[in-house]
């Protein structure tokens, strides 16, 4: 292991909107009838491998097939996609991964999606030393919808009772990660939620990664991951006022860091749409 002065970063980014009951984006019932999968890999290899996933889980209270735009009834669409690529060439490389995708309705403690993921990456492992790791990752949550308030003629089926004002709202946040390494053992979990049977149940995603030295010395960056990597987070929140499409609250955040050289990197980012 070369013993360059190394960087450390460390990062916990807490990110929640909490605007009163109904305000803020909202989970939408699901459809009669839901799925589940679920999937699980190992793989070990002393030379290359790669993986891929890409998830997109759209949820709409009305026809899905006529959206943009949304109709003025009170209509929502939510999304929820998740993007994986890792690509490990000439090296020793780990790679374990459960993933599980379910459209039923959650409660605050449940997810639509979860991921958990280890990889251990380490170029000289086939005896070479030249080869390289490519990673990337990112969990993104899209809610979007007119407002209403239910109990009106035509008004959409929000699971709440009648004379409830529901404003519009437009949030989009994103998380992940991007890595060029040597040598690295990394960390990474992804969760979201956007269906419920009540809107007092918020839309959620969370999202965390950690990289570090393959045997890493706590502390100690002489030891750690080699080669560059970022983590980030970005959000775009806006919502009305009432049950009109006047915009009462907007927010924007963005976070991005990055590391190279020896180092470890770690960054924990948390929404909730309250």
């Amino acid at each position: 292991m070369n013993t360059k002065a190394g960087v450390v970063v460390v990062l916990i980014i807490l990110l929640s909107l909490a605007c009163g009951f109904a305000s803020a984006g909202r989970t939408i019932p699901p459809s009669n009838e839901t799925s589940t999968l679920a999937v699980s890999t190992r793989a070990a290899a002393v030379g290359s491998l790669s993986a891929h996933t890409d998830i997109v889980y759209v949820q709409g209270n009305g026809n899905l097939s006529d959206n943009p735009p949304l109709q003025p009834n009170g209509e929502g669409q939510s999304t929820l996609s998740y993007q994986e690529d890792v690509m490990a060439v000439s090296g020793e490389v780990t790679y374990a991964k459960d993933s599980t995708l379910d459209t039923g309705p959650k409660v605050a403690n449940q997810n639509n999606f979860e991921s958990d993921k280890v990889m251990t990456y380490n170029s000289s492992g086939d005896g070479t030393d030249t080869g390289k790791m490519i990673a990337s990752e990112s969990i993104l949550v899209e809610t979007a919808a007119q407002g209403e308030t239910t109990g009106t003629p035509g008004c959409c089926p929000w699971g709440t009772g009648n004379d409830q004002a529901l404003a519009a709202t437009n949030d989009v946040v994103v998380a992940g990660s991007d890595m060029v390494v040597s040598e690295a053992a990394v960390a990474s979990s992804a969760d979201a939620r956007i269906t419920s049977d009540s809107i007092s149940t918020p839309v959620s995603m969370d999202y965390s990664v950690a990289i570090e030295g393959v045997n890493q010395t706590p502390g100690d960056p002489s030891t750690g991951a080699q080669g560059s990597a970022t983590a980030y987070v970005s959000a775009n929140l806006q919502e009305g006022l009432g049950n009109g499409t006047a915009v009462g609250t907007q927010v924007t955040y963005s976070d991005v860091t990055s590391a190279s050289g020896l180092f470890e990197l770690a960054k924990d980012v948390s929404y909730t749409s309250g």
